[in-house]
């Protein structure tokens, strides 16, 4: 199949520096898990073709730096978007508390306002089950607050628990974005009339 008769579906990896959004991009990609982290520097960009309920799609994967230096930066790579995966790690709640200023990027930089996104807590393999149920009662909390804002724009906020290093739902969360990715071009393509 060509690229012409594929659908363009723009990502964007966002969160913190070290939340793990490389590994994520690389595990979706089948590339090996890399114990060393190496930082992003401005954004990185990756494709792969799928197939998303019955729709050829191309994944155009854009992997943005989460240093605050690179703020200015980012704002380009959003252009465009249609989808995003917000990332934290589960170990640092710290980049969990960031999460509102990534989505307001998102909103600002898309060119469309809010777009479909999930939230991934990563890292899980370095969690313990009771630190792990403390942290889904706060993102809970926090899905409550999105979707209660964002039910009404076409969508609602799902949350998933990765490990880049197992591949833990990480092929879920993007197979899962894809398809409200898709929802959301139908519900505007119908608004339009």
């Amino acid at each position: 199949m060509s690229y012409s008769s594929k659908l363009f579906l723009k990502v964007i990896l966002a969160g913190e520096a070290g939340v793990g959004k490389t590994s994520l991009r690389r595990t979706y990609l089948g590339a090996n898990f890399q114990q060393d982290h190496l930082a992003t520097i401005g954004a990185d960009f990756s494709s792969l073709a799928k197939e998303i309920k019955g729709t050829p799609v191309l994944f155009q994967i854009w992997d943005v730096a989460g240093q605050d230096i690179f703020q200015p930066m980012r704002r380009l790579y959003y252009k465009g978007a249609l989808g995003a995966l917000m990332v934290f790690d589960l170990n640092k709640m710290s980049t969990f508390n960031t999460l509102e200023k990534w989505i307001k990027e998102l909103e600002e930089g898309s060119g469309r306002g809010i777009v479909p996104f999930l939230i991934l807590g990563n890292k899980v393999d370095l969690v313990s089950e009771t630190k792990l149920e403390k942290i889904k009662i706060k993102v809970n909390d926090f899905l409550n607050k999105l979707n209660h804002q964002y039910s009404k724009k076409g969508f609602t906020v799902e949350f998933f628990i990765t490990s880049a290093k197992t591949g833990e739902n990480v092929h879920q969360a993007f197979e899962r974005l894809g398809e409200k990715m898709l929802l959301y071009l139908e519900e505007r393509k119908k608004r339009r009339g």
